[in-house]
């Protein structure tokens, strides 16, 4: 053997055992990965959202798909990161050309509502394929809709939106292709106004931008009802008036206006300018959610999951959390991934709990110590804590 070929035998071996090492700690790796990857998701289902990001930040950087995901939900959000629409989908592009279904069908919906990218049905489309093709029910359902309208630099294809809403379907989610409730024409007169309050509203104007909400809103416009109504409830420009608000965003609502729908429930669920009452809650939340609102979708399924106004029924719930998560709501991706634990449904709840099992403890301290000093045998049971979080609230 010459010496040239003994040096390229050589040099083929080290590459061998260069390769062997590297996969041995690519392998070695992938465990520390993953617990890493538990314990950043463990810090955000607690809450502690400056160190999941700090958790979450580092892996994303090393190129995991999985936590570049979630710094794009954390930057959307502004949770232990500020908020920045335009970073967070950067974040989930970088996630999703690494072939993560879930970044993908993300990405996709930003582009169909143009959050932190321009609005594009095209680029929409592209990247809700590809995790609809990956079985993600969310992305078929998305698909379907931008199929159906049609947008920007995308076609409509009744073929096509028929597909993937039947996909859809198939993984638990409602027809894409159902009729909405229609909403009555807007005036240009209406429209006028109402633009000039929101820019009346966005430099700090708020009297004058509540001033100008109420003058359209007389004409019966449901946008203008909508914001005049979150002027009252909130006391920007106008004084702080509960009864006023329900009223506003009652006439929104009748005029199918869905976040008007979403907000007249949260009046009713929680009592606020109206008596409380959980059934009316359900309804109002139920006619928004008929618009693929988000917001009512969210909390339609809360109300299924604690049976608040109801009969409880968590397949409902699971379903109604799905088809809000597809179309970006947090709240609804934070309640699936909690699904299956036992959760309260406020921090009252929580609080009542955690006084009873006080209450209890100390009755059975103060039974086994009663029965110490009698010098008694008795065995002091602990009684059943109650769980269920529809006895401490009416909803």
């Amino acid at each position: 053997m010459s010496r040239v070929t003994r040096v390229r035998v050589l040099v083929a071996a080290l590459a061998q055992i260069a390769a062997l090492v590297l996969v041995a700690a690519f392998v070695q790796a992938q465990p520390r990965v993953q617990d890493e990857l538990n314990r950043a998701k463990a810090d955000l289902q607690l809450k502690k959202f400056d160190e999941a990001a700090r958790r979450f930040s580092k892996l994303a950087e090393a190129g995991n798909p999985v936590a570049q995901f979630y710094m794009g939900r954390l930057t959307a959000m502004g949770q232990g990161t500020p908020k920045d629409m335009v970073k967070a989908s950067e974040w989930f592009r970088r996630s999703a050309e690494q072939g993560y279904a879930e970044a993908q069908a993300v990405l996709g919906l930003n582009y169909m509502q143009g959050l932190g990218v321009p609005v594009s049905y095209a680029e929409g489309a592209r990247w809700s394929k590809l995790a609809a093709e990956q079985g993600h029910g969310g992305a078929a359902y998305n698909l379907a809709k931008m199929y159906a309208s049609g947008g920007p630099g995308l076609p409509a294809d009744r073929a096509q939106a028929e597909k993937w809403a039947k996909l859809a379907t198939a993984k638990g989610f409602p027809d894409a292709l159902a009729a909405k409730p229609e909403r009555p024409a807007r005036s240009a007169e209406a429209t006028s106004i109402f633009e000039e309050g929101q820019r009346a509203y966005r430099a700090g104007d708020m009297a004058r931008a509540a001033s100008l909400f109420a003058r359209c809103a007389q004409t019966g416009d449901a946008p203008c009802q909508l914001q005049l109504g979150w002027h009252y409830e909130e006391g920007k420009g106008v004084p702080k008036n509960l009864a006023e608000a329900v009223k506003w965003y009652r006439a929104a609502a009748e005029q199918n206006d869905p976040r008007a729908a979403e907000n007249l429930g949260n009046m009713y669920q929680f009592g606020r300018g109206v008596a409380r009452n959980c059934k009316t809650a359900v309804d109002w939340y139920a006619r928004g959610a008929l618009s693929n609102d988000h917001r009512s979708l969210y909390s339609l399924g809360r109300m299924y999951q604690f049976g608040f106004g109801v009969k409880e029924d968590r397949a409902k719930a699971h379903a109604y959390y799905r088809q809000a998560a597809a179309l970006g709501d947090h709240k609804a991706r934070e309640a699936l991934a909690t699904f299956k634990q036992f959760s309260f449904p406020d921090q009252q709840s929580a609080a009542i709990y955690d006084e009873r099992v006080t209450r209890y403890m100390s009755a059975i301290t103060a039974c086994q110590a009663q029965a110490d000093r009698e010098r008694r045998t008795v065995r002091c049971l602990v009684p059943d804590v109650d769980l269920n979080p529809k006895t401490w609230q009416e909803c």
